[in-house]
């Protein structure tokens, strides 16, 4: 195994962590808009800064993955694409009051990025086929980022999808870092000693 495979993971965790503190302070910044017409600046900023944060910290994940894991070029496209959705959401948020075609509240916008997030995800089957721990694994993100569609019911926010993502992908980088703790999925990565095999027959020994 590659000694910086790890990385990749951690990264990608802590970007999500952040993601879920980035929602947190948006539910809190527009619930005391639609209570007390309360539109507190500062926390605008926090909320917006914390969420860069997690960007940067899901580019170091992509760029460790496309420079320490061989292949798998379907996954790490869907991962820039996906960090390039979240990135362009974040402009058209931070701009919604000028964007009047722009409603983050809207039921199909909730629904499509769940859907969306949730093909993403299952794009991370490439890093090992067949694994069972792996499938278990993103089976359980799926559910939890689906689980965000729900909120549409309840005609709230788009921040309720982004927090399912972002518990989801916590709880996924986590369980992919505990199975390589474990050596329970094996990533060929650059590097790699390849294995060597020794094929010996005794057919001229007599």
């Amino acid at each position: 195994m590659h000694p910086k495979l790890k990385r990749c993971f951690i990264c990608g965790q802590y970007a999500n962590i952040l993601f879920l503190v980035f929602a947190f302070l948006a539910c809190v910044y527009y619930w005391l808009i639609e209570r007390h017409q309360l539109e507190l600046v500062p926390l605008e900023i926090a909320a917006y800064t914390v969420e860069t944060a997690g960007f940067v910290f899901m580019l170091f994940s992509l760029i460790n993955f496309h420079r320490i894991v061989r292949h798998r070029y379907v996954m790490k496209t869907a991962m820039l694409i996906y960090l390039i959705t979240e990135v362009v959401i974040m402009i058209l948020d931070f701009n919604a009051e000028k964007l009047p075609f722009y409603n983050s509240a809207s039921m199909v916008f909730n629904i499509g990025h769940s859907i969306f997030s949730a093909v993403i995800c299952f794009t991370y089957l490439a890093l090992e086929p067949k694994n069972t721990a792996l499938e278990t694994a993103i089976i359980i993100t799926e559910v939890i980022i689906l689980s965000g569609m729900f909120g549409v019911i309840f005609g709230m926010h788009v921040y309720v999808t982004l927090f399912a993502n972002s518990i989801a992908y916590v709880v996924f980088f986590s369980i992919m870092r505990f199975l390589l703790s474990q050596e329970r999925i094996m990533i060929d990565c650059y590097g790699d000693r390849a294995k060597e095999y020794k094929f010996k027959s005794s057919f001229f020994d007599e």
